[in-house]
């Protein structure tokens, strides 16, 4: 039964490939008839050339004008990177105003020192080593800082 399965699937394969190769290209279509020749228009007479013009006196240089400075295009401030991130506290200043975040991952740790901005100052007081912490940080200063446990 497999035998004769592979043969038909094979028979299919041939016949697919022939049929592309035997196909015919459509026929071409036939040429048309050429146009009759139009005949031929009458040459008008030459008109009389006209009188010359007298020559313009010359103008007076102008002097050249100092180039004016390139108008510079106003560029757009680049956007601010906002960020969250999470970890646990391992050191808190007041005095400075800055907080050290450490994250455990699988692969990497990493320990990040941010600045605390001033919306978020006043949560900072309820931070102690060792909570865990989810902060928003932009261009790198905190904007939020909430305590999870």
């Amino acid at each position: 039964m497999k035998k004769v399965l592979v043969l038909l699937v094979g028979m299919i394969f041939v016949f697919s490939l022939t049929g592309l190769a035997l196909a015919q290209a459509k026929p071409e279509k036939p040429a048309k008839p050429a146009e009759p020749a139009k005949p031929t228009e009458v040459a008008k007479p030459a008109e009389p050339a006209k009188p010359a013009e007298p020559p313009k006196p010359a103008e007076v240089a102008k002097p050249a004008e100092p180039a004016k400075p390139a108008v510079e295009a106003k560029k757009e401030p680049p956007k601010p990177v906002v960020y969250r991130l999470g970890g646990q506290v391992t050191a808190v200043d007041m005095v400075a105003k800055k907080i050290t975040i450490a994250q455990n991952a699988v692969k990497k740790q990493k320990k990040v020192t941010l600045r605390v901005g001033k919306k978020a100052a006043g949560g900072m007081s309820a931070i102690n080593v060792g909570d865990v912490v989810n902060v928003w940080v932009t261009d790198g200063t905190v904007t939020s800082l909430t305590k999870i446990f």
